[in-house]
């Protein structure tokens, strides 16, 4: 059995699900200041007896999502040198720009798309600024190379460099997280490593209030495009699982309905988030504004957004064009509400508690994801299959690092896709792994 719990800035829902899918018990309680003890009052608020046969918890957040402050980062880029305007951190919005600091650099390398080498690593260039940061007191680094998507080697040899310089030293490689933008890939690698000792107290706090709860089993987070990862994961990639809230209610919405093909409006306390579920997936985003405003390249959902301040009479017309827009491009998907505050969606068959208990539904039933999505330069339909042959042992490496039982590891989806904008040859090569969660603890 699992347990999904989404603790939300006015209640706190509780959901366990049995193994077939079925809903085994509810609890909702007022959501109070602190992730902990908005936790221990929902444990308390279930059967006990149910609550000691779960072997997975699943939690999606808004409560705790926004860190008080974010960590200074040193930003390194490996690339050409660029004007200031397009250097590390322009554009940053004035507050994330002072917590994350202004400790950044430009060093010789990385590549372009293509795999060409644009010049070597300059790798004292690269000690001299780690040694640096740790004189300033940052021991937080995130590292991006141009074309590190097609080949990430001076991403990886500069990690080394600064490992070597500063012992200790926590580091983000954007090639794990980003995508082909370098300015967004580097924005995402710094608020990555800006959010992990936030997402070190959220997850130790989750856990503790577990355990103080009677459960012994292990924690899982919500991803922003929904699915799960473990709690040391988390800890690692905090930028994949901050705003995982929406996702995991439109994925429960349509989980529980049993529909492959919805539009899902998501109906919280400061706004209206209408989005679509065609084959069970839930569509999908990239570049946009992130966390504090700044621009990151980092898979999420698409979602049409009303704030409920808008809102104008009733709001009746305004949530109707809401899901008119989105069910253009969802034609036929059925209707369904999620959230606490649903009287304003024109839904009729559909069970109330289920809406409210669908985002916690959602974290229940997900299944652990991991994806890969680089580039890749194939001479021919040889080279190109033994690329994503290689993605797909990279993406099912990751699943199982972001906590997937290795039995159940598997591909649920691979493409490649000739870039137009790039010689014959370059492909972009996208790989998502999907697995149950592992009953170890992490």
């Amino acid at each position: 059995m699992r347990l999904g719990v989404d603790v939300g800035r006015a209640t706190t829902v509780a959901v366990l699900v049995g193994p077939g899918g079925q809903t085994v018990a509810r609890a909702v309680v007022d959501s109070v200041p602190g992730l902990g003890e908005c936790l221990r009052a929902v444990l308390a608020a279930l059967p006990p007896a149910e609550t000691g046969e779960v072997d997975a918890v699943g939690l999606t957040m808004d409560l705790e999502r926004r860190p008080s402050r974010l960590r200074p980062v040193a930003a390194l880029r490996i690339a050409p040198p660029s004007h200031p305007s397009l250097g590390p951190l322009a554009g940053w919005p004035a507050q994330a720009a002072r917590e994350v600091g202004q400790l950044h650099a430009v060093v010789s390398g990385g590549s372009a798309l293509t795999g060409r080498e644009l010049a070597p690593l300059d790798r004292a260039a690269v000690a001299d600024f780690a040694r640096r940061a740790a004189a300033d007191g940052v021991t937080a680094f995130a590292v991006a190379a141009a074309g590190a998507l097609t080949r990430p080697d001076p991403e990886v040899a500069a990690a080394e460099v600064i490992a070597e310089a500063v012992p200790g030293a926590e580091i983000t490689l954007s090639h794990e997280l980003g995508r082909s933008g370098l300015r967004e890939r580097e924005n995402t690698a710094v608020l990555n490593g800006a959010l992990r000792p936030w997402a070190a107290r959220t997850s130790d706090t989750a856990e503790r209030a577990l355990r103080v709860g009677g459960l012994r089993a292990p924690l899982f987070l919500a991803r922003n495009t929904g699915g799960l990862v473990s709690a040391a994961y988390f800890r690692h990639y905090p930028v994949l699982a901050i705003a995982s809230t929406t996702a995991s209610a439109v994925r429960g919405a349509a989980l529980a309905a049993g529909a492959d093909r919805a539009v899902v409006v998501d109906a919280g306390v400061a706004e209206f988030r209408c989005a679509s579920v065609t084959d069970g997936e839930v569509e999908g985003s990239d570049v946009g504004p992130g966390l504090g405003g700044v621009d990151v390249d980092l898979a999420r959902i698409r979602t049409d957004v009303l704030p409920r301040a808008g809102l104008v009479g009733t709001g009746a017309e305004q949530v109707a064009d809401l899901v008119e827009r989105v069910r253009r491009r969802t034609p036929g998907g059925v209707l369904l509400a999620a959230g606490g505050d649903c009287g304003l969606v024109p839904v009729r068959a559909q069970d109330p508690a289920a809406a409210v208990a669908a985002a916690a539904y959602g974290a229940a039933c997900s299944e652990i994801v991991a994806e890969v999505d680089q580039f890749a330069v194939a001479g021919g339909h040889g080279e190109l299959d033994r690329l994503l042959g290689l993605a797909r042992d990279q993406a099912l490496a990751r699943v199982v690092a972001a906590g997937a039982a290795p039995a159940t590891a598997r591909v649920a989806f691979a493409a490649h896709t000739p870039v137009s904008y790039l010689p014959e040859g370059v492909h972009r090569l996208r790989v998502r792994a999907v697995g149950s969660p592992s009953g170890i603890p992490s």
